[in-house]
Formats: structure tokens, sequence, C-alpha cells
């Protein structure tokens, strides 16, 4: 366009001496049509864009992870004249069905012609993405004028997380190292009001023996318990992510985590459970949570959740679990599911472990296969916190450590294989 101006500029002043030193017609003729015809050049561009149509179209609006996409982007020329160039910015996702990302593209349209942009993606991440037109830019037959419009044709599309329902027993039961076999508390069971007291019964949970009562006593006297806790059960989605340089390590880090946590949710549901999930929403710059006892009200979570991003503003299981005002930790069932272990997180769940009503479960996903979290994964075995690591579906060393885990290691291994490639 540049080059185009400065050969009209060149084409200007050659008519204009034309004019002074021939004195012919001819002359004038040539400098009116170098007056004349970028005129009409530009009223013929403004006249194309009338005609111009665009076209976003998908096949639907919310996919689920590992699905199909069929998106379609058209740019048309309905009028009887052609459009000589046309560049546009469209949004596209990407071949990798990871991102959504901007292309220019620079073509001709002749007249009652379309050109297609398709796509046929499968979609490998959870969450928003965008498609469509941002802005066009149109020439005119020369080249000396541009014409550029936002146009702003975007669909959107949600990919949703991958709905993963643990099948492993909850509550099975666990040996000792004395060898003797213990029944693990269950999920949903309250420990916090005593109704009365009564004596052991063969298959009372251990955990409820009243042992002050029972060492006055030659029999074992259980506690028992009022109505169920309903919402004794809490699940972190620990949303911080660590600094990798691999953005796509981060992204299919977070993914596993929010499909972890609600993994885990969804069975409590089916379960006839209820559990609280928490959460660090970085858009609304706050902790979420959603209580969840019913199907309706785990949908809803897993809506928010499936389009939270991950967090680089130093939110982790930490701050969640030490914010007593919206996270009461006294006698619960714990969950956190996080994307690397700190000291810090590593110590509170230490603490928590600690306190005889509390139960920890730590599921750590590190894809990048760190020698330091394995040791704070161990360390936590050794605190009594029921700590699983996850390295990656295709390294032989990926460790899993289950001294007591609630949920099995092998069906967390099973179901994070499931979605982590």
């Amino acid at each position: 366009m540049k080059r185009a101006r400065i050969y009209y500029f060149f084409a200007f002043l050659l008519s204009i001496f034309f004019i002074m030193t021939l004195y012919h017609r001819i002359t004038i003729v040539f400098f009116a049509a170098v007056i004349v015809l970028p005129l009409f050049s530009y009223l013929l561009m403004i006249l194309n864009y009338a005609f111009v149509k665009f076209e976003v179209s998908v096949d639907k609006k919310i996919y689920d992870k590992r699905e199909q996409s069929y998106t379609l982007i058209r740019i048309s020329n309905e009028g009887i004249l052609p459009t000589p160039f046309i560049k546009i910015k469209i949004i596209q996702i990407d071949d990798n069905g990871k991102s959504a990302d901007e292309h220019i593209y620079a073509l001709s349209l002749p007249p009652m012609k379309s050109v297609d942009f398709k796509s046929n993606i499968t979609m490998k991440r959870r969450g928003i993405y965008e498609v469509g037109i941002k802005e066009i830019e149109l020439y005119d037959m020369f080249g000396l004028f541009k014409f550029k419009r936002s146009v702003n044709i975007i669909e959107e599309i949600l990919v949703l997380p991958k709905r993963i329902l643990l099948y492993s027993n909850v509550g099975r039961n666990i040996t000792s190292e004395d060898g003797e076999e213990k029944n693990k508390r269950k999920i949903g069971e309250d420990r916090t009001i005593i109704s009365h007291i009564r004596d052991y019964i063969e298959g009372d949970n251990i955990n409820s023996v009243h042992w002050k009562l029972s060492s006055k006593k030659e029999d074992l006297i259980v506690k028992v318990y009022d109505h169920p806790n309903d919402n004794n059960i809490m699940i972190i989605a620990d949303m911080q992510a660590h600094e990798f340089e691999d953005s796509d390590l981060w992204e299919d880090s977070g993914d596993a985590v929010v499909e972890a946590s609600l993994a885990i949710a969804l069975k409590c549901v089916y379960e006839g459970k209820s559990c609280v999930l928490y959460w660090y929403d970085t858009l609304q710059s706050c902790i979420v949570w959603y209580d969840i006892t019913t199907i309706n009200e785990f949908n809803t979570a897993f809506n928010h959740l499936a389009v939270s991003q991950v967090s680089f503003d130093n939110i982790t299981a930490e701050t969640i679990l030490k914010n007593q005002e919206i996270c009461d930790t006294h006698s619960k069932i714990i969950y956190v599911i996080n994307q690397g272990l700190d000291i810090n997180t590593a110590d509170i769940l230490s603490s928590l472990a600690a306190v005889d009503d509390c139960e920890i479960n730590c599921l750590c996903i590190d894809l990048k296969n760190q020698k330091e979290t394995s040791e704070f994964v161990n360390e936590l075995c050794l605190a009594n916190v029921n700590a699983v690591k996850f390295s990656n579906t295709n390294n032989t060393n990926s460790e899993i450590y289950e001294p007591n885990n609630i949920i099995g290691a092998s069906g967390i291994e099973g179901f994070l294989n499931d979605f982590i490639q």
C-alpha cells in the first residue's frame, strides 16, 4: 500500500508537469484520470463492502473434552463486482485442540463466490474458546485506500471437563502394621455431636471408641453420634500453577486438578454423601465454594470449575485451609488436589493429620516428576496423610504412595491415565 501511494504521488506530479509543459489536451485527460480513477476506485471499495457477508457457525456450543468440534467461518461476495483484495483477522481453534489463536488471511473474492475456513478439531482442554471474525481490511484496486472495520462476529464454545466417577470402594478395610484389620471412617459420618454411649459391638468403627471411659471398664465403650454431618467432606482444588516454562504442562496439570476434584465430588453424590468443594477463582479474585448434595448442585459447581483458569495469584490449598472464616477444618475428611507441593502446604496438611478428628488425603499431580515432590509426599505419608503422587502415564518413575488411601491409589491412577496424555 505504501509503494502504491508513492507511485501515485509520482504519477500526480508527472501529470502536473505535463500540463505545465506540453499544453496539450491529452495532458488534461491524463490529469483527470489521475484524479478521478482513485476516487472511483474508493467508491467501488465502499460499494463492495456492502456486498461482503460474513458467517460464523459451530455445530454446538458445548462440547465434552476429547470431543470433535466442527466450526465454519465463511466470507462471501454477494455482489456482481469483484473484491480485489481483502485482509481478514479470524480466531480459530488451533490444530492441537488446546487453544484458540488469531490468524490473518489475505485473499480476493470473485463475484458471487465465497471462501470457507473449516476446522475439525478434537478438543483436548477444558475452558471457553472463541471462534469468529474480529476485523477486516478492504483495499481498492489500486491499493491506495484501506477500509478497516471491526466485525466481531464471535461464537463462544464451552469445553467441559470429563466426568469421571471413581468406582473404587470408599471406606474399605485396611490392615495396620500389627496385622489387625481396621475399618476406615466412612464418608459422611458425623464426628461432632455425641448422642449417647453404648457397649462396643463387633463391626463398630474403631475411631468411635471412647477410650477414656473404656479404660475405666473391662469392656469397650463407643460414642454414638447425632445426625450425620452433611458437610464434613472437604475437597480443595488447588488451582495454583508452579512456574513451568511449558504452558502446556501447567494447563494439563490444571485440567487434572479440576477433573480429579470433580470426580471425588461426583462419587460423594452417587454414594448419597455431601461435600463442600473449594477453589480459588482467578476471574473473581476470591475463594469460592459449593455445598454439593444433589446432582444439580454438582452440575452447578461443575459448570463453574469447568471455566476456572489456572491461578498465578499465590492462592493455594494452604490459604484456603488457614481461612477459618470460610473453611472449618474441625472433624473433616479433607481431600487436597494440587499441581505440586510446597513446604507450607505440606506442613499444614501434616498438622491437620495430627488432629484425631481429621482425615487428610492429598493427590499431587506432578507431570514434571520432580524429586522434591516425591520427598514431600513421602514425608506426608509418614505424618499419616493419605498421599498420592501422579507423575505421567508414560513415565516408569511415577510413584504412588498409599498408606491408608481412602480412594485407592490404583483407582486414582486409573482415572488419571484416562485423560492425561
